[in-house]
């Protein structure tokens, strides 16, 4: 028995088929005592002993599943709850409660998303409600920790939770072998192996390419190589193409079932190539050609919506394309894992299945130690995109979203302009060049907040800016406890303000009031005072604008103090503001 992953999936789903093909005269038939099956009758339903109407939402019956899920959770295998049928007789009651709403009902409870699928028998309705083995210890919605022993949860005390699960714990599902033979990898496949790891066409040796690969274990597949190479049996990723988000499909690609994983992902992006269509950017005699969304970042998305999903969830990872905004949308089912979150994925590496990444490594089809995410922003930024997003969604699932369009060509020939070459390509410093882009100055704690790095870590990014060039001058110079752009770089940027309106681009050079005042609330909010020569430095106007600005928003934001060479001004106290 596999105790966790896609082939556990199916194991229990065909325990569960064949539990509802036995069904006879509104029963299923009565359980032997095991610890990954389970009857339940949705609770609350009963008043007086009978047996009130169903309904789309039941709290009482989430929370008591969400217990049961726990202790399942918490169990080697995880298992299965069949809800609507009464426990002890098999007697097929039904449930009309939603799916979604109750997956969400029981994870915002015990922070557990289940499968659930719907079965018909005998005329009613019966929930399916699959749990994997969680990797941590589940408490239930009581702060108890339980597993099931035969068919019961019991107590178990969290060392001896951790002591059982060790060995567990080290196993990662995708390295196990399957049942799965060489002979089972689709020619489809194949073909596509030899073009990634033999790009001349010369011959490749079955054994020898699977062990390169690392999915081969002995005579069989390993889980990753099975879904990486044999028929998938269902849809694994699909693509559907919109108008505008919100607004009506236009074409849906899904793939044949009966494909692999590789040859699945080879059709989307295929077809994902076509959407996605090129623009020209000139450049004086010279035209330049790219994507709306750059294809390695619209690679690196869907990739990572397939290697670190969760492959316990028979859902496809969904690629939406919205053609009239050129946005790209990859969502995969499941949570971040392993610490990762929105504000630190540029840092923290995790793979949930550390035998699937790799084999995708080792076919040079993702960057070595978790460096793709990087690539991604990079590719972005350094066309005037904006920086990708990347969140965790209700369901779970995590959403990475692409906006792209037309090159902001100020934006590109500005990184054209970069020295040494190199530095063109550095995530880190596109990172710094996008905050400037739109804000008049940097900090350590603003740097390591969008670098997603420690306090070292973007001190040696920012000293990294300090050291590149453009025009022959430095790009980014200290300006007391923060870093601006250099004269000669504001000068490159200059005209971006129009680029686009919406994101503002370099709305801090001017001498609007109106982008001057932003600049002082900004500067107040990690700065006690600012004087008229901060002011001056950080718009590029000259002291007497300085002056006339600040002295604007005296006695409306902020307050005057001192005289002489130590006038400055401070933030009034919110309840004096005008």
């Amino acid at each position: 028995m596999a105790t966790f992953g896609p082939q556990r999936r199916r194991e229990l789903q065909k325990v569960v088929q064949d539990l509802v093909g036995a069904e006879l005269d509104g029963h299923l038939p009565p359980l032997k005592e095991r610890e990954d099956l389970d009857f339940k009758e949705e609770a609350g339903r009963r008043v007086r002993g009978q047996l009130e109407p169903g309904q789309s939402q039941n709290q009482e019956a989430a929370t008591k599943l969400a217990d049961e899920v726990a202790c399942l959770a918490n169990t080697r295998g995880g298992g299965v709850l069949i809800l609507g049928v009464e426990d002890g007789t098999g007697r097929i009651l039904g449930t009309a409660l939603d799916r979604e709403w109750l997956r969400q009902a029981i994870h915002r409870a015990v922070d557990v998303a289940p499968y659930i699928e719907a079965h018909r028998v005998a005329g009613q309705r019966i929930l399916a409600i699959y749990v994997a083995e969680s990797p941590t210890v589940v408490e239930d919605t009581s702060d108890r920790i339980r597993w099931r022993v035969g068919d019961r949860c019991v107590p178990v005390d969290r060392s001896e939770w951790w002591i059982h699960r060790q060995e567990a714990l080290n196993v990662d599902v995708m390295a196990a072998e399957s049942s799965a033979s060489p002979a089972a990898i689709t020619p489809g496949a194949w073909k596509l192996l030899t073009a990634q790891l033999s790009p001349e066409g010369e011959p490749l040796d079955e054994r020898q390419t699977l062990q390169r690969i690392g999915v081969l274990r002995g005579e069989h597949l390993s889980i990753a190589g099975e879904l990486l190479l044999t028929p998938a049996g269902r849809v694994l990723v699909e693509l559907t193409l919109l108008d505008i988000q919100g607004g009506q499909v236009t074409n849906r690609m899904q793939p044949a079932a009966d494909e692999s994983l590789l040859e699945q992902l080879e059709r989307v992006q295929a077809a994902l190539d076509i959407a996605n269509d090129h623009v020209t950017l000139e450049r004086g005699f010279t035209h330049r050609s790219v994507r709306r969304v750059p294809r390695s970042a619209a690679r690196e998305a869907i990739l990572n919506g397939l290697i670190h999903r969760d492959w316990g969830s028979p859902e496809p990872t969904q690629v939406r394309w919205f053609d009239v905004d050129s946005i790209l949308e990859v969502r995969s089912p499941g949570a971040f894992t392993g610490g990762v979150t929105s504000e630190n994925i540029l840092a923290e590496r995790h793979a949930r299945y550390p035998a699937l990444a790799d084999a995708f490594r080792a076919l040079g089809m993702v960057e070595k130690e978790g460096l793709g995410v990087d690539r991604m922003f990079q590719a972005m930024i350094v066309l005037g995109h904006r920086v990708p997003s990347i969140v965790e969604t209700a369901g779970p699932h995590v959403e990475a979203t692409l906006v792209g369009g037309e090159p902001v060509r100020g934006v590109v020939e500005f990184v054209d302009a970069v020295r040494p070459v190199e530095r063109q390509r550095d995530p880190r410093l596109a990172l710094i060049l996008d905050h400037l882009f739109h804000h008049a100055f940097i900090d350590v704690p603003t740097a390591a907040r969008i670098l997603h790095r420690d306090r070292q870590g973007a001190e040696v990014a920012l000293r990294i800016a300090t050291q590149t060039s453009v025009k022959g001058e430095a790009l980014v110079v200290p300006y007391e406890d923060v870093w601006v752009l250099s004269p000669a770089a504001r000068g490159l940027i200059a005209h971006l303000e129009a680029a686009d309106p919406l994101r503002q681009f370099f709305r801090y050079g001017s001498t609007d009031p109106q982008d001057l005042h932003r600049i002082v609330d900004e500067w107040f909010t990690t700065h006690s005072t600012m004087r008229t020569r901060d002011l001056a430095q950080l718009g590029g106007v000259s002291r007497n604008t300085a002056q006339k600005a600040l002295n604007e928003l005296e006695g409306l934001t902020v307050e005057k103090f001192g005289s002489g060479r130590a006038t400055a001004y401070r933030r009034m106290p919110a309840d004096q503001a005008a």
